[in-house]
C-alpha cells in the first residue's frame, strides 16, 4: 500500500468537487445577476432571489471544499502510527481514510472509504492498532497497517 497514491486519488476527487462547485456558483451567479430593466414579470425577480440564495449556499460549500483540500494536502508529509485525522488504515478488503468524507471508490481492487472524525464509526476505531479487528457494518476486518 502506498498512502501517497491513495491520498492523491482522494485529492483528485476533492479537486473535481471544487470544480463542480465553482461551476454551480458561476451558473447561479449568472441567474441571479439579471438586469432589472430586462424583466417585466415579477416572478422573474423571485427566481433571481432563489438563484442568489443558491449562489450563496454553493459559495459556502466551495469555501469548505477548499479548506478540505488544504487539509488533505497537509496530510501528504505526515506519518501516523495511531488512528487520527489524516490516517490511512489498510485491511484485507479495504482502505479506510480518516479526514474528510467522500463517495466510496476503488483503488488497486480494494474499496476506499473516507470518513470524518465526526462519523460514528470513528469513535469505534480510533483506539485500534495494527492486528486488531474493526467492524464496518456486518464485515469484520483486521488492520494490516496504519499510515
Amino acid at each position: 500500500m502506498t498512502k501517497s497514491e491513495v491520498l492523491n486519488t482522494i485529492i483528485e476527487q476533492q479537486n473535481t468537487i471544487i470544480r463542480n462547485l465553482e461551476n454551480s456558483v458561476s451558473r447561479y451567479k449568472t441567474a441571479s445577476d439579471m438586469d432589472e430593466n430586462d424583466s417585466i414579470d415579477p416572478e422573474d425577480f423571485s427566481h433571481q432571489d432563489e438563484a442568489n440564495e443558491m449562489q450563496l449556499r454553493y459559495e459556502q460549500m466551495l469555501i469548505q471544499a477548499k479548506k478540505n483540500l488544504e487539509t488533505l494536502e497537509s496530510y501528504k508529509t505526515k506519518k501516523y502510527t495511531t488512528i487520527e485525522s489524516g490516517t490511512l488504515i489498510e485491511t484485507e478488503d479495504l482502505y479506510l481514510f480518516v479526514g474528510i468524507s467522500l463517495q466510496q471508490f476503488k483503488y488497486n481492487e480494494k474499496s476506499v472509504i473516507t470518513i470524518s472524525e465526526q462519523a460514528p464509526i470513528y469513535n469505534l476505531i480510533k483506539d485500534k492498532s495494527v492486528g486488531e479487528k474493526i467492524t464496518l457494518g456486518t464485515i469484520e476486518n483486521t488492520i494490516l497497517s496504519i499510515s
